[in-house]
């Protein structure tokens, strides 16, 4: 484990070595000066993302941090993370077909290593990703992009993606199921949360996020309940209905969150309470937060009004930036105009 975690030295004669003295955060020392010889270098070593206090609360004692993950260059998204590693650790030879099934944020990621690494990269998108940005974005980065308006979520895609793949001699990196998708989070979001809470001088008390693959809140929650034991673990799904972009109800499949032993059940949040709080914070704090960001913080709210937050700093992992999504938000500029 403490190699996942990137420990330079395990411990010899001391088992109570803290992790700062097995190095665990000595690459986020290294820092660069903000020069990067390419763009995968940034992608890389361009850590951690920014952790920021917002103006915004749920309440009264609680103090929000917001991780944002769009400062990940190749998709402004936490999807950079597992796209990087599991590639890497698959070994995929340049000039290899990739083909993989993503809602949005995966598929731009997957195409952008792909256009610097020269894989030939195909994605399949579900029918509501259609025309989005992901589709022309992952077009632009010279993917292939493969829509089917049958299905209704991402999973659903699979069954013809692995057809199509073994047909093509293709690569299917699965993000899914595949457990690099959980290290890339355990080694990266968590540990860099944990790092900026030290150096920060953080009361944690817990961590939020929304559930898609579950790898990034499954890989949070499980380090820093490992780590500090009574940490609240807030997750927002779509409720019954609903479509929310980037998340979606965990009886849909959810890998991590059982392996990790998180059992806390995600928060339902419709999409116009996501997106209300998109706009409280962007006039609270003058940032454009993902549908998916603001869902994650409507969850907080609800779960500080119906079963109490301790008094202290929350962490909110932000997966992407609104930018992407201004047809959603867009009626909400006119709702909070004073004319």
């Amino acid at each position: 484990m403490l190699a996942k975690l990137g420990a330079r030295y395990a411990p010899v004669e001391r088992c109570d070595a803290s992790l700062d003295e097995l190095g665990i955060f000595a690459d986020f020392d290294e820092y660069s000066g903000g020069v990067y010889s390419s763009t995968m270098e940034l992608a890389v070593r361009g850590k951690p993302t920014p952790l920021v206090a917002l103006r915004w609360s749920p309440g009264r004692g609680v103090r929000v941090w917001a991780k944002l993950e769009w400062f990940n260059p190749f998709s402004l998204s936490v999807k950079d993370r597992p796209a990087l590693l599991i590639l890497e650790k698959l070994g995929v030879p340049r000039g290899s077909r990739v083909y993989e099934a993503s809602s949005g944020n995966f598929a731009v990621a997957l195409s952008a290593v792909g256009a610097v690494l020269g894989y030939r990269v195909r994605v399949y998108l579900p029918g509501f990703a259609g025309g989005g940005y992901a589709e022309r974005v992952a077009r632009l980065l010279g993917a292939e992009v493969v829509v089917d308006e049958r299905a209704e979520f991402t999973p659903q895609l699979l069954e013809r993606l692995r057809r199509d793949a073994a047909e093509d001699g293709a690569v299917h990196p699965n993000q899914f199921t595949n457990d690099y998708n959980f290290e890339a989070h355990l080694r990266g979001t968590a540990r860099e949360i944990d790092y900026q809470r030290l150096r920060g001088g953080l009361r944690l008390r817990g961590v939020v996020g929304g559930v898609g693959t579950s790898g990034h809140m499954a890989a949070v929650a499980f380090y820093f309940k490992s780590r500090l034991g009574e940490v609240d673990v807030v997750l927002a799904q779509p409720a019954r209905g609903e479509v929310i972009p980037g998340i979606r109800r965990r009886e849909t499949g959810m890998l991590w969150l059982d392996l990790a032993g998180v059992y806390d059940d995600p928060v339902d949040v419709t999409l116009d309470e996501a997106l209300e709080v998109v706009a409280e914070v962007a006039r609270s704090d003058g940032i454009l937060l993902g549908p998916s960001g603001g869902a994650a913080l409507a969850a907080l709210r609800k779960h500080c009004e119906s079963t109490g937050c301790m008094q202290g700093d929350y962490v909110a992992v932000i997966p992407d930036t609104g930018f992407k999504y201004l047809a959603l938000v867009d009626g909400r500029a006119e709702a909070g105009s004073d004319g």
